[in-house]
């Protein structure tokens, strides 16, 4: 038998295992370090806040109803380590991403990258997939007609260059959700 808390993820009641719940709050806690005095701190971790919510909602089932173990640190594994979180200004500063800089009138903003992770040549069937919600399979067949076509090769070759591979934890995010908030 396991204890379990009850916890409020960005106005969401969640229940979760206590020692879930010590590996959630160290993390958080780091997190808050990290932007303590940073003016846009507070933001940074209704947004981080507001993500875990999402994600620990996808992961629980109508049946299941306490978050794991195994639930949190998938969730921060997703997330990325607090130190990722944020990036640098060309002075050396710390800053977050800020909220409004990747929603446009409510809606997220959205960016196409190479796929680092899986990739066949370059990544950018993967990153395509992940824009248009697709199959990497079914593009990777349109870009094999393609270059039977004449035109696949020099296309791929372009978007190879052009696209930008995703590195960061926080790119990836954006690659695979459309969303680049913590």
């Amino acid at each position: 038998m396991k204890r379990t808390i009850q916890i409020n993820l960005a106005g969401t009641i969640f229940n979760i295992d206590d020692d879930a719940y010590e590996i959630l709050r160290d993390y958080l806690n780091a997190v808050e370090r990290q932007f303590m005095s940073s003016v846009e701190g507070r933001e940074v971790m209704h947004d981080l806040e507001t993500r875990m919510s999402e994600l620990f909602t996808e992961r629980l089932k109508p049946l299941r109803q306490v978050i794991s173990i195994d639930d949190v640190r998938e969730v921060l594994k997703v997330l990325g380590a607090p130190e990722d979180i944020g990036g640098r200004h060309e002075g050396g500063q710390r800053y977050s991403q800020s909220y409004s800089n990747h929603y446009a009138g409510g809606r997220r903003s959205r960016r196409m990258y190479r796929d680092g992770q899986d990739k066949s040549i370059g990544g950018v069937c993967s990153g395509l997939a992940y824009y248009f919600n697709t199959d990497p399979l079914l593009l990777r067949i349109l870009f094999v007609i393609g270059l039977f076509m004449g035109f696949g090769f020099l296309l791929y070759i372009v978007l190879w260059i052009a696209l930008p591979q995703a590195t960061t934890p926080e790119q990836i995010s954006e690659m695979k959700t459309g969303s680049n908030y913590f």
